[in-house]
C-alpha cells in the first residue's frame, strides 16, 4: 500500500444524485472527510439512478506509482440512496488533482472476464470488445446500458469537488435503437390492412473499443471504435401475437412488453445498396421487415374482367373480398408473410437513442424493396414466401414505392432535445 494514501477498515459512503422526470436533482449527500461521489446519471429509459444498484470506480493520483482506487465497487444499500465502498479513502494531503473514472453496473462485465475488457490505468482508460448480443430471437432482451464517467477534480475552487465530496456524471456508452411503424393510409380508412410478423436491423458492427478522452464537447469523454464482421439485431413475434399497424406509430423494435430495445456499438452504417454491394449483394445496412399485406374491396366476389390480366388472390367474407397483395402468391394465405426492407444510413452516436419511424402505403409510400439473399438463421417455412414475381428483383420496389421513414434522434441527456432527419432513399 502507498504509504501516501489513508485507508481505515469502515465503511465509505457514495451518496446519489436521483433523477426526476424532467431535471436532475440531488437528494443526499455525505459530508464527512473520506471522498465520497455524488453522482447522476444522464436521463433515459434504460439505466436510471434508481436502477444502478452497484458500480466501479478508478482514480489516478498524481505521482502515485499504483492506482489510488483500482476498480472497488461501490453497492447501494436497501433503504438508502447512498452508494458504500467497503472502506474508506481519504484525500492525500500533497495531492492537488485526482482523475476519476467509473461504470456501471458493475457487473456488466463477468468477473471471470472483466480484465479482458476493462483497462484502466495512469496510461491508457479504455473497454476493449463490448459486444451486445446479437441474433434474429430478440437479443435485445439481454443488452445492458453500459453508463460511464470521467473527471479529473482538483481539490481547491473546482465546482465538482466540495471538500472531499466528488461529483461524478454518468453518461450512457451504446446507442439505443428503436423501430416503429404505422399504416400510412388516411384516418378511418381501413381498406388496407399490414401486419408484421418480424423486424431486425441489418449488416451492423457487432463489437467497438471505447477508450476516454480528454475531450467533453461532443462525446462525453468517448471514443468509440466499431469493428468485427457485420450482424442482425431483432425479432419475430409468436403466432397469433403479430402487430397489425394502425393510423399511430406502433413498436416493433423496442416494445415494453418485450424488452426489445436495442443497446449497440456507435458507428457509422454504410447503406446497402444492390450495385454499390456487388459482388458481396448483402454488406450494407438495412432494416428488414416480415409482414403482409392485404386490402378490403365491397362485394362479395372480385369481379372479372374478360380479356384482363390474371386477378390477384382473393378470399370472399360477407359483403367483403380481399386481395393479398403481399406477399405475391398464386393462391389466398392469410398466415402468408414475405421480406421488405429499407436501406439506412444513419449516423449512431453515444448516449443517442435513434427511433426509425416507418410509413407503410401512404399518400407517398408503399412496402419498401426486396432484400438481398437472408442467412439461414432468419425464419422460414412454407408460410414464407421468398419467391418473387417475374419482373421484380433484389432492390426492386415491392408494390409501387418504397418504405418512407424518418428518424427521430433523441437525447439521453437533457430532455426536449428533438432532431428529424429524412434520408433519402429509393
Amino acid at each position: 500500500m502507498n504509504s501516501k494514501m489513508k485507508l481505515l477498515g469502515l465503511t465509505g459512503m457514495m451518496s446519489l444524485m436521483l433523477v426526476s422526470c424532467s431535471k436532475d436533482e440531488m437528494v443526499a449527500s455525505n459530508p464527512g472527510d473520506e471522498i465520497v461521489f455524488n453522482t447522476r446519471v444522464t436521463r433515459a429509459t434504460e439505466t436510471t439512478t434508481s436502477t444502478l444498484k452497484e458500480i466501479r470506480v478508478y482514480a489516478d493520483a498524481k505521482d502515485y506509482s499504483q492506482m489510488f482506487i483500482d476498480g472497488d465497487v461501490a453497492k447501494k444499500e436497501e433503504g438508502n440512496e447512498y452508494f458504500k465502498f467497503a472502506k474508506n479513502y481519504y484525500w492525500p494531503n500533497d495531492v492537488e488533482t485526482i482523475r476519476f473514472w467509473s461504470y456501471g453496473p458493475a457487473d456488466i462485465f463477468p468477473e471471470d472476464k472483466m480484465k479482458d475488457h476493462v483497462q484502466i490505468n495512469a496510461q491508457t482508460q479504455q473497454f476493449l470488445g463490448c459486444t451486445p448480443k446479437s441474433g434474429v430471437d430478440n437479443p435485445g432482451k439481454e443488452h445492458k446500458d453500459l453508463v460511464v464517467a470521467y473527471t479529473s477534480a482538483n481539490r481547491h475552487n473546482d465546482p465538482n469537488v466540495s471538500g472531499s465530496n466528488v461529483k461524478l456524471a454518468f453518461h450512457h456508452a451504446f446507442t439505443q435503437i428503436v423501430v416503429k411503424a404505422k399504416n400510412g393510409g388516411a384516418s378511418g380508412d381501413d381498406s388496407k390492412t399490414v401486419k408484421i410478423k418480424g423486424a431486425w436491423i441489418v449488416n451492423v458492427r457487432p463489437t467497438g473499443n471505447l477508450a476516454f478522452t480528454e475531450d467533453a464537447v461532443d462525446n462525453n469523454y468517448m471514443s468509440w471504435a466499431a469493428k468485427g464482421e457485420k450482424t442482425y439485431y431483432g425479432l419475430s413475434y409468436a403466432d397469433g401475437q403479430e402487430a397489425t399497424l394502425s393510423h399511430t406509430y406502433v413498436p416493433l423494435i423496442g416494445a415494453d412488453n418485450d424488452n426489445s430495445s436495442l443497446m449497440l456499438i456507435p458507428q457509422e452504417l454504410e447503406k446497402w445498396d444492390l450495385e454499390a454491394d456487388k459482388p458481396n449483394g448483402n454488406n450494407g445496412a438495412y432494416i428488414l421487415l416480415l409482414c403482409r399485406i392485404e386490402i378490403k374491396h365491397a362485394g362479395a366476389q372480385h369481379p372479372v374482367v374478360e380479356g384482363a390480366a390474371g386477378n390477384d388472390p382473393v378470399i370472399s367474407d360477407g359483403e367483403y373480398h380481399y386481395h393479398q397483395l403481399f406477399p405475391v402468391s398464386d393462391t389466398y394465405n392469410s398466415k402468408a408473410y414475405g421480406y421488405t426492407c429499407v436501406p439506412i444510413d444513419t449516423k449512431w452516436l453515444p448516449g443517442k437513442k435513434y427511433v426509425y419511424n416507418l410509413e407503410f402505403c401512404g399518400a407517398e409510400s408503399g412496402a419498401g424493396i426486396y432484400p438481398p439473399t437472408l442467412p439461414g438463421e432468419f425464419p422460414s417455412g412454407d408460410n414464407i414466401i421468398t419467391d418473387r414475381p417475374d419482373d421484380k428483383e433484389t432492390g426492386d420496389t415491392v408494390l409501387d414505392d418504397p418504405i418512407s421513414f424518418k428518424v427521430t434522434l433523441e437525447e439521453w441527456t437533457d430532455a426536449g432535445v428533438d432532431k428529424e432527419e429524412t434520408p433519402n432513399v429509393p
